[in-house]
């Protein structure tokens, strides 16, 4: 519902949006749709619906992109520079299928730089700093009900970089567990002259409103797809077992890697 602290109109309810305005735009329109309900009963199930989509989208957008100012901290680790981009494919590769990474943080610092830049939809990114990222991933997932599965990678010589495409599903380490969907992300590894990682981007097939929501409420219940609908997110379907998507052609893989690759 609305708190005393929030501003309101008598249009929409609501004035202090998300600062969006693609967002703020498109939320309001959907509010005002809800007059053309019937039915009270589900008209106020619609409002509820909007108003967690618009908290979720807030939470998101305060934490997204914000300023780190903190220095960037040394690991400490020897690195392996002057590899070849297949050599640190290779050390990316065994991270994926052998230690898990994206659900343990366990990944090789050796190939990596300590001010490796980390930029996903993730609304705690992007960071500056190896360190940084490794300490939050580490403890975002139960290890032992989470699990993500390389696709495919693909070597880009012509830019000195990496792309894999994987599949993640799992457990949050929040207090009541909460499932995560299966989906399906991109990851572009951007090698810089010494041969060590310095960019990880990656993008996601779901909307990260939907990835939050998921956390907290069943992202498959029509009346939150109805809600995400009028603001323009889908709410995909859980991404198939791996095996399955690896016997579909690359495009069916996930994401789009253009907009990682136009930069």
């Amino acid at each position: 519902g609305q708190g005393e602290g929030d501003k309101f109109d008598a249009v929409t309810g609501y004035t202090d949006m998300t600062g969006v305005a693609r967002f703020d735009e498109a939320w309001e329109a959907a509010y005002r749709r809800k007059d053309g309900i019937r039915c009270p009963f589900w008209r106020r199930r619609t409002v509820d619906a909007l108003e967690m989509v618009l908290n979720a989208a807030r939470f998101v957008v305060s934490r997204h992109k914000s300023l780190d100012v903190t220095p960037v901290r040394p690991t400490g680790v020897a690195k392996s520079e002057g590899m070849t981009l297949a050599q640190v494919a290779d050390v990316v590769r065994a991270d994926f299928e052998e230690r898990q990474y994206y659900v343990t943080g366990r990944l090789s610092k050796r190939v990596y730089a300590d001010d490796c830049f980390f930029d996903a939809p993730d609304p705690d990114m992007p960071v500056r700093g190896l360190r940084k990222y490794v300490d939050a991933i580490s403890h975002l997932f139960e290890t032992r009900t989470s699990r993500v599965d390389l696709l495919g990678m693909e070597l880009l010589p012509e830019r000195g970089a990496i792309l894999a495409r994987w599949r993640l599903e799992g457990t949050l380490m929040l207090p009541w567990r909460p499932a995560v969907r299966a989906y399906t992300g991109v990851t572009l590894y951007e090698l810089g002259p010494s041969g060590l990682v310095t960019r990880h981007t990656e993008l996601w097939s779901q909307h990260v409103v939907v990835a939050f929501l998921s956390a907290v409420v069943s992202v498959d219940d029509p009346r939150v797809q109805r809600a995400l609908g009028l603001i323009g997110i889908d709410v995909p379907p859980p991404a198939p077992p791996a095996d399955e998507i690896v016997q579909t052609a690359a495009e069916g893989w996930g994401p789009d890697p253009a907009p990682l690759l136009s930069r």
